[in-house]
């Protein structure tokens, strides 16, 4: 190894390894008491109104901004996506309601169900429920609490139920002064029992973005504030529990969070216990993620603390770094940053504003559970799914588990739910008595043949199943109406677990109509309360492979019930006929076995699609939905492979003559293959024909280096193929794949667009590029392509830009490559220096062609920016100091050209001579129709006729002269009456 490449690694090795080994214990920076005011009953006559105003509560800051541009992994696709949704059908929700229409932005919409009673909550009011949904205290603003809530609307409201005490807690801030104002109910009943009501003093900071949850020895509330000096700063309070549940005088004590980084925004979160078990005093978790795009992480991980008070002497008190779990402990990377950290990064459809992702933030609750043989808490946050593509939110969720009340914490599951391009966020995760995970989220999707304005969604998973997986269907609570006229989104959702019955899952969350915002109550359950219910999960086998005449059917049977059940009738239906067969063993209630069935399958056509249906036929059976699962199962061909992608080389400036040529290939069909025949070819040049040595199993993909390297060194654009030649390959259609490549003088990489400024929103004919994202101030779009016919009087493009401010002057010019020597001339800009008024609209520009641009394609390029600044807008090259540039392929072509001039004027045939016999010819010219190839030796016998078809930039026709006598030929390529003829000769 190169000596300072290892002099290098063991450095860094050494500061990893102590930044993990140091663990930091602080004492607390502030503690105060308050005093209880009795609040009587809540009744009819004493709520005062909510208020019914359009009101922004608590503007977010971000402050210092830690992010470094271009630090942090991964550098591609999530390693824990879970890219399908899952298929265990899963009850439809047991109750919806709209909990409250308001316009406060954001509703800060929470909720907690208690034995008797679900309390709602948003900015800055409430209301109480049965648990039927039938509403036992109206709307009412947080002020009708009375005691220290009179007169106090500052908002940022949180619910908690605290299941060990049979006691609601109400909390909310104030500024004057700053403070926390906490009620906690004098008895089970919110509505009648009356109020304790309490203000803590902050110490004059305002405690942003509050969370609470439930410990042992206290109420722990985690906050957004002091930022910059987050580890030695007041950040976390705990409350003295005991105290507050009598009405007595209660203390307040704070705590840094000490060797915390941040990037300016951040919400770190207590463990909230639920169940039936209270967790021992004292050793009270505080978890935070810490993404190594910041300043100062060096790896991606999770940070937990642990709190222990002493309320008899708080100067005892200690909070302590505790644990850092991190790759080597099974956390994978993850992009926890959207837009450099600002706070519009989700597009809605429409022109509405993008939504907060709600980044850097660990989500409403983190749920804690004691279990026989082991303590769980289930946790998530927003993540970017691929930070290399426009920005896609999935969620991250975890399971850590704690086997020992003073053992550390391991990750026991992982998983990023974000199974189609749709975004999801603002998730809210909890786990019930079983051990059954459920997520509520919301998803948004801008695609314009598909718009999904915020809706609310939830999944889940079943104690037992795949590790990491989201394996329920995904259902609905409610679909939304309209987009949501603000950035601001949530802040945050709210999930709890029914006490009642410990399986019953209760989600608020917001979603639009027109200006309005709902806060919406779903209900849902994932463990059964029946007696009698089992049902198919899943076929296990066979998968889609080269199958034969005896295939075995192997499925999942579930006991959804509590009750176990024996001899269950199990059926499959293949081909219109059914195979009956009886499940004889015992299965116990929430548990699952694999069960093969008897009889065999003949799935042995190759290629064919088998559709199975497997059903549980229990006598009695207390839910038939969850009975029936199919699947369609596929014969794969012994032998299909094909290129699925060229990953090099890439556009760029100065590509030479010797560029490494690189694809993926995958294994299509139902056998490993090995010693697979590649190519590629660059242009209509000759094939560059090699071999892969290796061995592809079934389902897999590898990547390839060609040894023969290619010559682009001239500049201009290529179009680059490569593909397979299996012998006896099942389908050519997936055999090969075509990238184009630009030798470029110039890429004006550097420029800065983290303010919105450059080119957000690109159409012009058949490209529609939205959501483009900012990167380095360079984009490499040359793949999408569109026709432009020189015939038509104008064109229209349609341009967008994200930034514009008082002054600005963001501009744009655009220019095509007319005669493809790889730079962009002043004669050849068609648009120059147009001014874009205003951010987020949609500006038409026409544009004309000139008469005479040469046929065929062409690279455009487009650029904008703020001309205030460094840089030439004009200059193709120039790097401005605040823009973008974005490369893209037209295609022109005449429509009133006739076809003789087209053929014989414009187009060249060349015949390319590749190797035994085998000859390439092609016609170079962008003409679309359908044209005849012929072949004629020199006595004017044919010996060849075929239709050919134009493949994008040329005729292309491979032609077997192998089995021909040596000798002269002339080849035609045109229509009958009118064509292109090139002599060659056979050797």
């Amino acid at each position: 190894m190169n000596s300072k490449l290892l002099y290098f690694l063991l450095i860094f090795s050494f500061f990893t390894l102590n930044f993990y080994a140091q663990k930091d214990i602080a004492k607390p920076v502030f503690r105060d008491s308050a005093q209880a005011i009795f609040s009587e009953a809540i009744s009819e006559s004493s709520l005062v109104p909510p208020k019914d105003e359009h009101k922004i509560y608590n503007p977010r800051n971000r402050g210092i901004n830690k992010v470094v541009p271009g630090k942090g992994y991964p550098k591609g696709v999530d390693a824990a996506l879970q890219s399908k949704k899952g298929k265990i059908p899963s009850r439809a929700p047991i109750l919806n309601f709209d909990a409250v229409t308001t316009r406060s932005t954001p509703s800060d919409p929470t909720g907690v169900a208690g034995l008797n009673h679900y309390l709602n909550a948003w900015n800055s009011a409430f209301s109480i429920y049965d648990k039927e949904g039938n509403i036992l205290m109206p709307p009412a603003s947080l002020a009708s609490i009375g005691g220290e809530f009179e007169d106090e609307t500052l908002g940022d409201p949180i619910v908690v139920y605290d299941q060990f005490a049979d006691r609601y807690l109400i909390s909310q801030f104030s500024d004057t002064p700053e403070s926390f104002l906490i009620a906690v109910s004098r008895g089970p009943d919110p509505v009648n029992d009356g109020w304790y009501t309490y203000r803590f003093s902050t110490n004059r900071v305002l405690p942003d973005y509050p969370k609470i949850s439930v410990w042992s020895d206290g109420y722990y509330i985690t906050t957004n504030k002091n930022s910059n000096t987050a580890d030695q700063s007041q950040v976390i309070y705990v409350i003295e529990r005991d105290q507050m549940l009598q009405g007595e005088t209660a203390q307040v004590v704070s705590f840094p969070l000490p060797g915390i980084e941040t990037n300016g925004f951040y919400s770190p979160a207590g463990f909230n216990a639920m169940g039936n078990n209270m967790p021992p005093r004292g050793n009270a978790p505080i978890i935070y993620l810490q993404d190594d795009a910041w300043a100062g992480v060096p790896e991606d991980h999770l940070k937990i603390w642990l709190i222990n008070v002493d309320w008899d002497n708080l100067n005892n008190s200690t909070i302590e770094e505790s644990q850092q779990l991190g790759s080597a402990s099974g956390v994978s990377p993850f992009t926890a940053t959207f837009d450099g950290g600002a706070f519009s990064n989700l597009a809605q459809p429409g022109n509405a504003p993008d939504l907060d992702a709600l980044q850097a933030t660990m989500m409403y609750m983190t749920q804690y559970r004691r279990f026989l043989d082991h303590n769980s808490v289930v946790l998530n946050f927003v993540v970017d799914v691929d930070p290399t593509q426009a920005e896609h939110a999935g969620i991250r969720w975890y399971e850590l588990r704690q086997y020992g009340d003073d053992s550390d914490w391991i990750v026991h599951q992982e998983g990023t739910y974000a199974p189609d391009k749709s975004d999801r966020f603002s998730g809210s995760i909890g786990i019930d008595d079983q051990g059954n995970i459920g997520l509520g989220f919301t998803v948004l999707d801008d695609s314009p043949g598909d718009p999904i304005f915020p809706s609310i969604r939830y999944t889940g998973r079943y104690e037992g199943d795949e590790i990491g997986i989201m394996t329920l269907e995904e259902q609905s609570l409610v679909e939304g109406q309209s987009p949501n006229p603000s950035s601001r989104y949530g802040d945050y959702a709210h999930l709890t677990v029914d006490p009642s019955d410990g399986i019953t899952f209760w989600h608020n969350a917001e979603y639009f109509q027109g200006e309005n915002r709902l806060n919406h109550v779903g209900v849902f359950r994932l463990a059964s309360d029946l007696t009698r219910d089992v049902g198919i999960t899943e076929i296990v086998s066979p998968i889609d492979a080269s199958l034969g005449a005896n295939e075995q059917i192997t499925v999942t049977i579930r006991n959804f019930g509590v009750s176990a059940q024996s001899n269950i009738p199990v059926s499959y239906r293949l081909n219109g006929e059914t195979v009956n067969d009886v499940y004889t063993d015992r299965i116990e209630g929430a548990s699952s076995v694999d069960f093969t069935f008897s009889e065999t399958a003949d799935l042995s056509e190759t290629g064919e699609f088998y559709e199975i249906a497997v059903q549980t036929n229990l006598d009695g059976d207390q839910n038939s939905a969850n009975d029936t699962i199919s699947r369609i199962i596929r014969n794969l061909p012994p032998r299909d492979v094909g290129v699925t992608a060229v990953n090099a080389p890439v556009t760029s400036e100065n590509l030479g003559r010797n560029e490494e040529v690189s694809i993926t290939i995958e294994n299509f069909g139902g056998e490993p293959q090995s010693d697979i025949p590649v190519w590629y070819q660059v242009g209509s040049n000759n094939r560059v024909e090699e071999t892969y040595p290796g061995t592809i199993a079934v389902g897999a993909d590898a990547v390839y280096n060609f040894q023969q390297t290619a010559n682009l060194s001239v500049d201009g654009r290529y179009m680059l193929t490569a593909g397979t030649q299996l012998q006896d390959d099942f389908d050519p259609s997936n055999d090969s794949q075509e990238a184009s490549v630009a030798n470029l003088n110039c890429i004006p990489e550097g420029s800065d667009c983290d303010f919105g400024d450059g080119i957000s929103y690109f159409e012009l004919g058949d490209i529609l590029n939205e959501r483009i994202p900012c990167t380095d101030g360079y984009a490499d779009f040359i793949s999408y392509a569109t026709n432009l016919d020189r015939a038509e009087e104008n064109y229209t493009l349609t341009v967008e830009t994200f930034f514009q401010a008082e002054g600005d002057e963001e501009r744009f010019s655009m220019w095509i490559d007319l005669d493809d020597d790889g730079e962009f001339d002043d004669d050849e800009r068609l648009i120059t220096s147009q001014s874009l008024t205003q951010a987020n609209t949609a500006f038409p520009f026409d544009f004309t062609l000139p008469e005479n641009a040469p046929l065929g394609q062409h690279l455009l390029r487009i650029r904008a920016g703020d001309v205030r600044y460094e840089g030439d807008l004009n200059s193709p090259c120039d790097v401005m100091a605040y823009g973008t540039t974005h490369d893209y392929s037209v295609n022109i072509i005449d429509s009133e050209l006739d076809i003789e001039d087209f053929i014989l004027n414009e187009a060249e045939l060349k015949v390319l001579d590749e190797f035994n016999g085998h000859y390439r010819v092609v016609l170079e010219t962008s003409f679309d129709e359908t044209l005849r190839i012929t072949v004629h030796n020199v006595l004017g016998q044919k010996m060849l006729e075929n239709k050919v078809e134009n493949s994008g930039d040329a005729y292309i026709y491979d032609l077997d002269m192998s089995y021909a006598a040596c000798g002269v030929y002339l080849v035609r390529i045109g229509t009958r009456q009118v064509g292109k003829v090139k002599r060659f000769i056979v050797k």
